[in-house]
């Protein structure tokens, strides 16, 4: 069974987070805990096991079935949250994004997702349910394979279709003495067509059932990816633990999806690189 650990403070963007998990319930095989940490606005004891409830009820009237506990845990964040989220199989936060607040919103949740130890969604405040398919973006590094299996089991948990999306740009010249060595757009282009075939392949070997596309598009990655998840239900991308990251650009990529993204953005961390 899937554990969902949903972070709630009492607000909007957490009730959000809420129905998120409730809708992710629906098909089934779904438990959801809803964890309040000591020091949230719901500081008051006598609202507290109130708003708990509430959101319990929440969950079980989109998902009857579902399994649903709720529980006040004393803690700061994010770390006493991720604790509670060790042995789950998704974290689960709410983000308001409003104006001149999304810059800061973001580098919040990068902060929270670089911390976790297990995939952490982040679901927009103006969220609506959607069986599109889920975008994942894979980069051809190493990181990135921990994010398409956590897409692929999203999806295929949903009964919706995975997208594997593989954005590239042609490398800098090199210069070797007084001659710049430029590569091939043909070649570079076929190289990174081989890396996203492969995944894509992997993934159908691993889930014959799931039906996958792939798409590899030129340009940069944020913009490729914002483009092709417009529409989709998620969007997931890889985030190694390493402290330095084999792709520079990911935490400037990850800060441009957390602000513009109008779907949740799920961060897979790949802790098997973790130093």
């Amino acid at each position: 069974m899937k554990t969902i650990v949903v972070g709630f403070d009492g607000t909007n963007a957490s009730l959000v987070a809420v129905d998120w998990a409730a809708e992710r319930a629906i098909h089934g095989g779904t438990r959801i805990e809803i964890v309040t940490i000591g020091g949230t606005i719901l500081s008051d004891e006598s609202q507290t096991g109130a708003s708990l409830r509430a959101a319990e009820l929440r969950v079980l009237d989109s998902a009857p079935e579902c399994e649903v506990t709720s529980r006040r845990v004393s803690g700061t964040m994010p770390g006493a949250l991720f604790e509670q989220a060790t042995a789950a199989d998704l974290l689960v936060v709410g983000a308001h994004r409003d104006g001149a607040a999304s810059s800061m919103m973001s580098g919040r949740f990068l902060r929270l997702a670089t911390g976790s130890a297990v995939p952490i969604v982040v679901v927009p405040a103006h969220w609506s349910p959607s069986d599109a398919a889920v975008v994942v973006g894979f980069s051809g590094h190493e990181a990135n394979s921990r994010a398409v299996e956590v897409a692929a089991s999203e999806a295929d948990a949903a009964g919706a279709s995975l997208v594997i999306v593989h954005a590239w740009q042609m490398p800098v010249p090199r210069v070797e003495g007084a001659i710049s060595l430029r590569a091939s757009p043909i070649q570079v282009r076929a190289e990174h067509s081989r890396v996203l075939r492969s995944a894509a392949l992997r993934t159908s070997a691993a889930r014959p059932n799931l039906a996958v596309e792939q798409i590899l598009s030129h340009g940069d990655t944020a913009g490729v990816l914002l483009e092709r998840a417009r529409d989709a239900s998620l969007l997931v991308i890889g985030m190694s633990h390493r402290r330095f990251l084999p792709d520079a650009l990911l935490g400037s990529v990850a800060r441009e999806l957390l602000t513009q993204s109008v779907v949740p953005v799920c961060i897979a961390p790949n802790t098997t690189l973790d130093m």
